[in-house]
């Protein structure tokens, strides 16, 4: 629930405060172990140190409970909203959540504070607070960066308006590289869109860069005198057990090309198996193909929609299409009549697979030119192994029928 203190509007909103006494702060909270907390998160507490009121803007609130947020999320179009919070328990809460919390106090000139503070509390307005959420462009940290600059006068941007080390595909994956499973699926959905270069200022839709900027940002104020941004830094909590960050996520595609090679192996193993006679072969043959159409075509065909019928722009053109597509589940019943003893499925099932392992090993030869830039090598590593072994099981089978 909101506590009365913030629904009744803050004393800087209504001239009680005197600029001098007030203090910006700006919280920077680390990821715990809900995925939905994996970047982690930034907000800006405002506290009267006269009058001892304080509060926390906070640009990440969203609920499940709102209308057609189920659709909403499926379209991407996520509807975030700001809002205001008691700063202790807020942190506290997030402390419980065994998420590390550091507070960096911001130099701005008393004047510079109110305005940020005034700013803040029109925010949080009915009429101002929801806006429509962006993960790169528009989120909970980038908003927060853009209220700073604009307090600089735009010297943060300035600062970071260079090219940064990493593109924003690597800069994900620093955050969901220990999660293996859920790091390939996020790097499959996501195309080439987020594989080009980009600026550090870009990289702040990160909590942790927006940190590492603001503290290392010397600006010049209003008079002319050069100063930090940061005058001190502390932190209120410190996580227990959490890994750290790494600064550039380690590549999956070799336990890809393991896993690939393993599950294109035993494809073609049972289709030897199945080649020999046996109904257990057949059965187990069939099976594993109904599987297989099953782990290609469903995440194919959410892609497929996800590229051609939402607001998603970060899938729009994703080459791994060509990969895993919507005809992959044509293997889902023509596995489940192989198991059976269907016959029309020996013809039809080495039909598909020859054509995605055709359309696939083209798709390698055309990754040589640049039009094809793509970081999905994972997937490639993945999948075209399974490909190959499924065609080269049913190979195998045509053979031993003639």
């Amino acid at each position: 629930g909101v506590s009365a203190e913030t629904q009744s509007p803050a004393p800087w909103a209504i001239g009680q405060s005197r600029a001098e006494d007030l203090v910006i702060t700006l919280a920077t909270i680390d990821p715990a172990a809900p995925i939905y907390t994996w970047w982690g998160h930034t907000a800006l507490i405002v506290e009267d140190t006269r009058l001892q009121r304080s509060r926390l803007y906070n640009y990440g609130l969203f609920t499940f409970e709102q209308d057609s947020f189920v659709r909403n999320f499926a379209m991407g179009r996520l509807w975030f909203q700001v809002g205001a919070a008691e700063p202790r328990r807020e942190l506290e809460y997030n402390a419980r959540m065994n998420r590390s919390i550091r507070l960096q106090t911001l130099d701005l000139s008393p004047g510079r504070r109110l305005e940020m503070a005034e700013f803040l509390e029109v925010n949080i307005l009915p009429e101002n607070r929801v806006y429509l959420y962006d993960h790169y462009y528009d989120n909970c940290a980038t908003r927060v960066r853009d209220v700073i600059d604009r307090a600089v006068d735009g010297q943060l941007f300035a600062a970071t308006n260079v090219p940064a080390e990493l593109t924003l595909r690597q800069a994900t994956r620093r955050y969901t590289a220990r999660h293996p499973g859920m790091d390939w699926l996020l790097m499959f959905l996501m195309s080439e869109a987020i594989d080009g270069p980009v600026t550090r200022w870009e990289q702040m839709f990160l909590p942790g860069e927006l940190e590492r900027h603001v503290g290392s940002l010397v600006y010049v104020d209003e008079q002319g005198v050069t100063r930090p941004l940061v005058t001190s830094q502390s932190v209120y909590h410190r996580a227990s057990e959490f890994p750290p960050i790494p600064q550039r996520a380690a590549p999956h595609w070799p336990w890809g090309l393991g896993l690939g090679v393993l599950l294109g192996a035993a494809a073609a193993g049972l289709g030897y198996w199945a080649s020999r006679g046996g109904t257990s072969g057949r059965v187990l043959f069939g099976i594993y193909n109904t599987l297989a159409g099953m782990a290609l075509g469903i995440p194919g065909t959410v892609l497929f929609f996800m590229s051609r019928f939402t607001d998603h722009w970060v899938t729009y053109s994703n080459e791994n299409l060509f990969l895993a597509n919507p005809l992959a589940l044509l293997l889902v019943p023509l596995g489940i009549a192989l198991a059976g003893g269907g016959k029309r499925s020996w013809r039809w099932l080495p039909v598909v697979w020859y054509f995605l392992s055709t359309v696939a090993i083209v798709y390698l030869l055309l990754k040589a030119l640049p039009v094809f830039r793509q970081a999905n090598w994972l997937a490639v590593a993945t999948i075209l192994p399974i490909l190959i072994g499924f065609s080269e099981g049913f190979f195998l089978l045509r053979q031993s029928r003639r």
